[in-house]
């Protein structure tokens, strides 16, 4: 709940904060930044009928409209559209062999980006840069008994006050990080870097990846 809501109302927050100037000095950006905050809140709809779905407090649609799949990874490139909105300029690089990840563990890879990139929105400066990766690892044995699949998300900053350079909110971010981490025998740390900004980094082990109780 806190991944899908928190992520996106960061992100409409930041988008109308400025949309409202848009609109007069450049239609063409307003009308843009308004379609985003429109995407985004359907798109949030839509991941909160699943969840409810999944844990049976979602009651029947009238239509029966068919229920949103789970993203994956796939999904992180419109994912970074949205958050490029709100003025980050982010870069998604993925390297090896991702094609294998099943669903579970894309979509533990998908929550971790999106809660690494809602803490950029809340603590950077709107015009901050930031570097995605995902990276699939072959073990060096003779098993792929270690496979991993790791996830940087690094900003340069800077912070947007002295107090947001702590990234000092209620915690429920990387604990959720740490947890989604866990199903898949992994860790995430999380600290400010050498740039001024903060990066966070997710290792998750890829050949758990049919333990697929992974579903919000």
């Amino acid at each position: 709940m806190h991944d899908i809501l928190g992520h996106t109302l960061s992100v409409i927050v930041s988008l109308a904060g400025g949309a409202a100037g848009l609109t007069e000095a450049k239609p063409k950006r307003g009308a843009e930044t308004l379609r985003i905050i429109a995407d985004s809140g359907r798109g949030a709809l839509a991941e909160l009928r699943r969840l409810l779905a999944v844990v049976g407090e979602e009651p029947g649609s009238a239509d029966d409209t068919p229920l949103a799949p789970q993203p994956g990874l796939a999904d992180l490139e419109p994912l970074l559209d949205r958050v490029r909105g709100a003025g980050p300029r982010i870069a998604l690089r993925t390297e090896g062999d991702l094609t294998p990840l099943a669903p579970g563990l894309q979509l533990a890879v998908y929550r971790i980006v999106q809660e690494a990139l809602t803490n950029i929105l809340k603590h950077a400066a709107p015009d901050t840069t930031a570097q995605v990766t995902v990276m699939a690892v072959e073990s060096a044995g003779p098993t792929a008994d270690d496979d991993t699949v790791h996830v940087t998300v690094e900003d340069t900053g800077p912070p947007r006050s002295h107090t947001a350079a702590f990234r000092s909110d209620d915690g429920r971010g990387l604990v959720g990080m740490r947890q989604r981490a866990a199903l898949y025998e992994g860790s995430v740390a999380a600290g400010p870097n050498a740039r001024g900004g903060w990066t966070v980094h997710a290792r998750l082990r890829t050949t758990l990846s049919h333990r697929e109780t992974h579903t919000a």
